[in-house]
């Protein structure tokens, strides 16, 4: 391992005499809605001249094997093997598309696949500018992803969000978010009303209607999970944005990638609820000085409004931050309804 460390390190640092001093390994927190990230580290150390490197090492897996599994119906998981598209962040690094001025992806060092279901990628460990994520770097992502998909038309449907709406929230996450005790609970009711809840029992009536208007679209290749967590500032002033975790094989009605560039932040909590509509109108008008983005709502409720209330935690013990946390995610819940009813259906 130390001679093929020294390789990388050599190939990072455009230094073909560099030796590794010191190594050492750092966990990175992961996500728990990432399903087939299994982890994530950091591999960091010095040369015997001083200089450091680093790089960023991501392990993913298919559904098929992974441990979660059992959480879903029986009948669902041969579907969830072929559903979760656990290869695209690599397939996206190999493939090495052409990307507009201002994007490009991390460079892929090495690629370790251990068996069909399993691979480890090593990556660059992207430094990042200081900054906020304030509304014009809002609008400059969402015209570079205007940009992206104005580079890929591509013929429909979005198969991937058809199987996946049609599947995972029938039946794991609208009965999961529509069970009376979520409603009774004492996270929930102070800040629900029985109009939201109403709301989203409509809205998972619509799904289809939905995916259907969605189809009649253009469609274009996309990121999948354009957040800005995704999209990372490099403070080396390579790119305005370096892409990471590509995460849908499947081409998108355009504006599929607004949705996830909105509520990332609001995900986190690093983003207030009230903050939603200034954020929309930054990117709305980013993408459309580029192309239109009708399909930007239906994809975002599809896939972001039957997990606005994580009810997975509702098990914790009520505290102040948990009180925060769920009147947070229950205001961001009645965003996303609203903006579902908005949609002609």
């Amino acid at each position: 391992m130390h001679d093929d460390l020294t390789d990388l390190v050599r190939q990072a640092l455009g230094d073909p005499a560099a030796e590794v001093a010191e190594q050492r390994v750092e966990p990175v927190d992961c996500p728990a809605y990432a399903l087939s990230t299994v982890g994530l580290h950091r591999v960091r150390g010095l040369t015997t001249s001083g200089a450091s490197w680093s790089f960023f090492v991501k392990s993913v897996q298919s559904l098929r094997v992974w441990d979660g599994l059992s959480q879903f119906p029986e009948a669902m998981r041969p579907l969830m093997g072929e559903l979760f598209p656990w290869r695209t962040d690599v397939d996206a690094y190999l493939a090495d598309q052409p990307l507009p001025d201002g994007l490009r992806m991390p460079r892929l060092y090495r690629l370790e696949v251990l068996d069909d279901y399993r691979l480890v990628m090593w990556l660059e460990d992207v430094q990042q500018a200081p900054g906020e994520w304030d509304l014009d770097r809002y609008h400059r992502a969402a015209r570079l992803l205007g940009e992206l998909a104005a580079m890929r038309p591509a013929r429909g449907p979005d198969t991937s969000l058809r199987t996946f709406a049609t599947n995972v929230p029938p039946h794991v996450m609208i009965p999961a978010v529509l069970d009376d005790a979520v409603w009774r609970h004492p996270l929930i009711a102070p800040h629900a009303d029985e109009k939201l809840r109403e709301d989203i029992a409509f809205l998972a009536t619509r799904i289809d209607t939905i995916l259907d208007a969605l189809e009649r679209l253009p469609h274009t290749g996309i990121h999948g999970d354009a957040s800005p967590q995704n999209l990372l500032v490099p403070a080396d002033g390579s790119a305005e944005f370096v892409a990471v975790d590509w995460s849908w094989n499947s081409p998108g009605a355009v504006g599929f990638d607004l949705g996830q560039l909105l509520i990332g932040r609001a995900h986190e909590n690093a983003l207030a609820v009230a903050d939603l509509p200034a954020v929309h109108e930054a990117i709305t008008d980013g993408y459309g000085s580029v192309m239109k983005h009708d399909g930007y709502i239906g994809a975002l409720v599809l896939r972001s409004l039957w997990t606005a209330i994580p009810v997975q935690f509702l098990s914790g013990d009520p505290d102040d931050d948990l009180r925060e946390f769920f009147a947070h995610r229950v205001a961001l819940a009645r965003y996303l309804a609203d903006q579902g009813r908005s949609l002609d259906l």
